[in-house]
């Protein structure tokens, strides 16, 4: 069968049909936290048809703080951001300390879930990258003309059904990122395994390209003040890249995020800084105990670490 002349046909008759290797892809963009890069298998995809990334867990694991950061590299590229407020929690004094320019970022605050759908599914054709905080706090407008004492038995969970559909259609063959911040909920009835989910409907879950889950870790004292946490990330779904990746970093609470940490003990994992009992050693340099090597390495030996990390990785 002639491929090529089947695909003229199905095309002269408004058909729209490709060859696989005519979809365009540009590669990934890293997101400037070397811990989700990793989990995301190199970074976010800028494949055609978009990146759908969910990023779910408890409150206060760092979730919005880590998707501020990504619009901070995202404008650093010359991109158009979109924040979708719908906990009406947005910071701007916190936000640009994470390095979000918020004079060149767009704010939408929707009245309904489904006028949120409406907004995402004309934006997504001409904005690179919508942040959603959190999916789940959007009322249904049924919902919102009800009395509170009146059931609305997964209207939620039916509605998005229908946005994931818009969004599909209107993605088309654009590359947008979406970033949606969800809340953790329990699955009633589990006795054996993890009853943790997502909340949303299970529309929601088959629309995400990728599912990351952030997690709590062992906090960060000084002088019995706690400054910060580690965070663990695990990525338990993944159609962009390898799945089921697991990372963890510090984040602090003036808005840190150590990616040196990281590298540093990847770079071990790699063998690329060697360590013989409490001495590590990395380019000739060699010191006693992990501070004091990393304070040592110049910005230039940091690059090339990573760089180094991510030839392994890959």
């Amino acid at each position: 069968m002639d491929l090529k002349k089947l695909q003229k046909e199905l095309n002269k008759k408004g058909y729209n049909v490709k060859f696989a290797n005519d979809i365009k892809d540009t590669g990934k963009l890293k997101s400037g936290i070397l811990a989700l890069d990793y989990v995301l298998d190199g970074g976010i995809s800028q494949c055609e048809g978009g990146h759908r990334i969910e990023f779910w867990g408890k409150e206060s694991t760092c979730k919005t703080t880590f998707a501020l950061k990504v619009i901070g590299q995202y404008q650093k590229k010359g991109k158009t951001c979109v924040f979708v407020d719908a906990e009406k929690s947005f910071d701007a004094t916190w936000a640009g300390m994470l390095g979000v320019n918020v004079n060149d970022l767009l704010m939408l605050y929707p009245d309904t879930l489904e006028q949120f759908g409406d907004m995402v599914a004309e934006l997504v054709k001409i904005v690179d990258l919508i942040v959603v905080d959190s999916i789940v706090t959007l009322i249904p407008e049924e919902e919102l003309n009800r009395d509170t004492n009146q059931p609305t038995m997964a209207l939620g969970a039916r509605i998005n059904a229908i946005i994931t559909r818009k969004i599909y259609n209107a993605i088309g063959s654009k590359n947008p990122t979406l970033i949606f911040i969800n809340q953790i909920r329990e699955k009633v009835g589990i006795v054996y395994g993890n009853p943790s989910t997502s909340s949303g409907g299970h529309a929601l879950l088959h629309f995400y390209n990728t599912r990351i889950e952030f997690r709590n870790g062992k906090p960060i004292d000084i002088d019995k003040e706690r400054i910060g946490y580690t965070v663990n990330l695990r990525c338990i779904k993944n159609k962009r890249g390898k799945p089921f990746k697991n990372m963890a970093v510090d984040v602090y609470f003036n808005g840190k995020i150590d990616n040196q940490k990281t590298l540093f003990f990847e770079a071990i994992k790699y063998g690329i800084i060697t360590k013989a009992g409490a001495w590590f050693e990395y380019d000739g340099l060699k010191e006693q105990g992990k501070e004091k090597l990393m304070a040592k390495l110049t910005e230039n030996q940091w690059k090339k670490i990573e760089e180094k990390i991510w030839k392994k990785v890959n």
